[in-house]
């Protein structure tokens, strides 16, 4: 736009005398330009409507031909600038809509359910391998295992979704998860190796939690990479060869083929983590960079206290001495299965905060319509958490597995209150505030493990405690608007 002329091919007479902008109509096709004011502001409604400042109803003058000449001999203007001030003061201020925005957390529905799947299914190679792992410090074995797996899980998950992130490059996301399931491998193994020395566990235990840890590493690095099909394969054979040695009574024969059937499904978990992280085409990007593999340390702790906080009842017992805790037990379960209803309620919880962000121009009602919209993603999630519970014990007792007793409700109860307070705790991990779940659920297993005498009451209280601790603090940092402009 300079000198009144607009871009493009023009005919020869364009700006030239008053007829200039009857033939630049004529040639695009519109009819005679209105002779007054008042009729070009509504020709010009929608631009002048929309527009945010002068310049741009200017532009649109002279992108239909109507330069400074006319400007100045048809309307009495001294240029087309002028002219356009005059319209963007006459037309009141309407701005059209923008167009919605696509939606990035749009996915298939079917995923979360299938997340749950994959969380839960592994859970029924425990009882069956319970019964062929004999001997010392086997349990030790086992509760390392997984929280040396769990920890390094969310570490390379967050590694993975990082890089994802940052780059929208999937090659570079492939590269770093190969790497971090490397690394997750070692710890695990040294880990195992570390326990044996320890506490003498016999090798097909050691065995057994290197599986499990194989398998979680596998599934996590698979599962940022969109492969969780693959997946239900390598669960396979675990899962329906420990059904059916379960159903059958653990029959003796049975044993060794069971083994095989355990052993091979971290073997295909691992397979299909290596052929999904194998990158193609050109390495550009650093693989390692300090920021990222620094900040997955939170995630990492986080791990391993969230870990503890579900295990620790488990192991601990009824009375904080030792002992089968049945109620734990029965919570186990529907928990591990929760997490995909806690994903499905973390993407409907996004949707709302960025429709909110769009249609809300006060901080302080974005602030509290946010916190409704917190309380009811975590009462979407309980109720999903308490129906997994009570078809849990529904199936346990149908099974004979388990005769419900009214003693058990506290330790439910227990694990209801820990369920909210980790869906609130991954809340606030992915809108990118690490420390203070990690810290305060540090303080929640500490105090367990310092006051276990008291049993299941020790437990109500510690999460308790920290579900009132981060449903605080998420109320306070999740209505920032902030916040949601990042994550």
């Amino acid at each position: 736009m300079s000198n009144g002329h607009a871009p493009g091919p023009l005919p020869p007479a364009y700006g030239e005398g008053p007829g200039d902008v009857a033939r630049i109509a004529a040639a695009n096709g519109h009819a005679r330009a209105p002779r007054t004011v008042a009729a070009l502001c509504e020709q010009f409604a929608p631009v002048c409507a929309s527009a945010v400042d002068p310049l741009e109803i200017a532009s649109a003058l002279e992108l239909e031909g109507l330069g400074d000449q006319a400007a100045k001999q048809r309307y009495g203007f001294r240029d087309v600038f002028a002219l356009a001030q005059d319209m963007y003061f006459r037309v009141p201020r309407e701005p059209a809509e923008p167009a919605e925005p696509p939606d990035p957390w749009d996915g298939s529905p079917w995923r979360p359910a299938l997340h749950s799947l994959l969380y839960a299914l592994p859970g029924i190679c425990f009882p069956a391998a319970v019964g062929l792992l004999i001997g010392p410090g086997v349990e030790v074995a086992l509760i390392v295992a997984l929280i040396v797996a769990w920890s390094m899980g969310q570490g390379l998950a967050y590694l993975g979704y990082t890089r994802l992130g940052r780059t929208m490059d999937t090659g570079q996301a492939r590269r770093v998860l190969r790497l971090g399931l490397a690394v997750g491998l070692a710890v695990v193994a040294l880990a195992m190796v570390v326990t044996g020395r320890v506490v003498h566990t016999p090798t097909s235990a050691l065995a057994f939690g290197a599986g499990e840890g194989v398998y979680m590493l596998g599934a996590g690095a698979a599962m940022v990479l969109g492969a969780e099909v693959w997946l239900l394969l390598a669960l396979a054979p675990g899962v329906l060869a420990s059904a059916a040695f379960l159903v059958l009574g653990r029959p003796p024969h049975l044993q060794h083929l069971t083994w095989w059937a355990l052993a091979a499904t971290p073997v295909v978990a691992l397979v299909i983590a290596v052929v999904c992280t194998r990158s193609t085409g050109r390495r550009e990007g650093e693989l390692f960079q300090a920021d990222e593999w620094l900040g997955a340390l939170p995630a990492v702790g986080f791990g391993v206290v969230a870990a503890g906080l579900l295990i620790f009842p488990v192991a601990a017992g009824p009375d904080g001495h030792g002992g089968i805790n049945v109620g734990a037990l029965l919570a186990a379960l529907p928990l591990s299965l929760s997490m995909g209803a806690a994903e499905a309620t973390l993407l409907w919880y996004r949707r709302r905060v960025q429709g909110l962000l769009r249609t809300t121009n006060q901080i302080r009602t974005f602030g509290s319509r946010s916190r409704v919209i917190l309380l009811a993603a975590t009462a979407m999630y309980l109720a999903a958490t308490v129906a997994l519970m009570a078809l849990t014990v529904v199936v346990a007792a149908r099974t004979g597995l388990v005769h419900p007793r009214l003693e058990y409700l506290p330790q439910l109860v227990a694990y209801l209150i820990l369920a909210a307070a980790m869906f609130l705790s991954l809340m606030l991990l992915a809108f990118g505030s690490r420390i203070f779940p990690l810290v305060a659920g540090a303080c929640a297993l500490a105090f367990q493990i310092a006051c276990r005498d008291f049993g299941v009451l020790t437990q109500i209280v510690a999460v308790t405690d920290l579900l009132l601790a981060v449903g605080g603090f998420a109320a306070i940092v999740l209505s920032r608007t902030a916040r949601h402009a990042y994550y």
